[in-house]
């Protein structure tokens, strides 16, 4: 279960690395979330490594965003991805009064992402691997383009998307942090949060497809 879980967080760390700066921005807030979290339960050694990883993907991020000079690629997602869920494992392992819960509101947008991509692809019958320009961040990055820049812009709305959802991702870490140690409040708050993102994706595609239709027109 523990490899299975590593596999998937490191994943999809991997498919949301499709903006200038949202899967580091993503790991930073989850790093600092986790060593949040590891101080208060004094593991001061994973809080340690926590900060250092943070600062380790900052380094990185300067060159990444706005506007891209280098990018992460799959060995950069993966191995970020990687670190992060074993060190979330470990905290768990030696601090059993932490809820696993509040460890998935700390990991809740890439996962949350990767689940509705692969709900998606197996209900459209394509394989789940199957790659498709319908993830959360690509959505709001066309409706950013549709509606204020147009499409000349994208290395500007390439980056503002990533800092309009930058909310919507440190949201449920905040709340995993502050729920830490209460297992029925982190529970409850991963089915506000997974309501909240479903709603919020499906009104985005019907407001897309209404748009669409009017440009057909």
């Amino acid at each position: 279960l523990s490899i299975f879980l590593t596999v998937g967080v490191s994943h999809a760390f991997n498919l949301i690395d499709g903006l200038n700066g949202l899967a580091s921005l993503t790991a930073i807030s989850a790093a600092l979330a986790l060593a949040t979290i590891a101080n208060i339960t004094e593991l001061y050694a994973h809080r340690d490594v926590m900060i250092l990883l943070a600062i380790a993907i900052f380094g990185f991020l300067v060159l990444n965003f706005p506007f891209p000079k280098i990018f992460l690629g799959d060995a950069g997602a993966y191995s970020i991805g990687h670190m992060l869920a074993w060190i979330s494992i470990s905290i768990l392992w030696h601090a059993d009064h932490v809820t696993p819960w509040a460890i998935l509101l700390i990991f809740f947008w890439p996962v949350a992402d990767t689940i509705l991509a692969i709900a998606r692809r197996l209900v459209k019958g394509r394989p789940i691997a199957h790659p498709d320009r319908l993830h959360f961040h690509q959505l709001t990055m066309r409706a950013v383009e549709i509606i204020f820049l147009g499409r000349q812009k994208r290395h500007i709305s390439n980056p503002l998307t990533t800092v309009i959802l930058l909310p919507f991702i440190v949201s449920p870490m905040c709340a995993g942090v502050m729920l830490a140690t209460n297992s029925l409040h982190a529970a409850l708050s991963v089915l506000l949060f997974t309501f909240l993102f479903i709603t919020t994706y499906a009104m985005g595609i019907t407001i897309a497809k209404k748009m669409r239709n009017r440009r057909h027109l």
